[in-house]
């Protein structure tokens, strides 16, 4: 695609939404929101909605608008694909916001290239994952999740979630950077399909953490 990706940016910060095409040109904003139900009111069509996952209604954080998994479901049951765009950086909170949808999250204080980049990644179907998301792979994975990862997807994965260059991991497995990188999309594709179909519970046990600590709403 030489294209640029149609974005829509819905961030209740008015900063963000003035500044967004500015600092990204290589997409083209087509619209600006600062809530979802701004954007439910009067949609646009567009191939990427950039989401903050954190909405602050008039009264507030949380207060009368909705946000984090309620908003991404929202937005993908008019079946958007959906980029975070955050601040928020807990690696199961951003896990449970790809169970409820949402195909790519990349954090606010990237290079806007990095951003661009998962924008056009999701636009292209893939999957797209932080440095924290990397990290609960590998561990689920050596905790027994059924994630199916091939051997080549655990070692790509391993040297990603501790920082590793591409060109690093390439050299060492003796394949070429895309190659280790479609072993990465496809491993971030077997995250996000095992956090939509597992429950809440299974997802307690298999990261560690006490009953109740996940919750499957809001």
């Amino acid at each position: 695609m030489t294209d640029r990706p149609r974005v829509v940016v819905i961030d209740d910060s008015t900063v963000i939404r003035g500044g967004f095409a500015t600092v990204h040109p290589e997409v083209e904003v087509v619209a600006t929101y600062a809530s979802v139900e701004q954007f439910e009111a009067a949609p646009v069509a567009c191939d990427v909605v950039v989401l903050d996952l954190l909405l602050r209604g008039p009264q507030g954080a949380g207060t009368g608008t909705k946000q984090g998994r309620a908003a991404i479901r929202a937005i993908r049951a008019r079946g958007l694909p959906v980029c975070l765009y955050t601040d928020e950086r807990r690696a199961i909170v951003l896990a449970l916001c790809l169970r409820a949808g949402a195909h790519g999250v990349v954090h606010k204080s990237d290079q806007p290239a990095v951003t661009v980049g998962a924008i056009e990644d999701v636009r292209a179907g893939n999957v797209v994952v932080t440095q924290s998301l990397v990290g609960l792979t590998e561990l689920l994975d050596r905790r027994g999740a059924p994630l199916d990862l091939s051997p080549r997807q655990r070692q790509v994965i391993s040297g990603r979630a501790r920082g590793r260059h591409w060109a690093d991991i390439a050299g060492e497995l003796y394949i070429t950077e895309d190659t280790a990188r479609e072993h990465y999309r496809a491993a971030c594709a077997k995250l996000r399909s095992y956090l939509r179909h597992t429950s809440p519970g299974d997802i307690e046990r298999a990261v560690g953490l006490a009953p109740g600590d996940v919750l499957d709403e809001p």
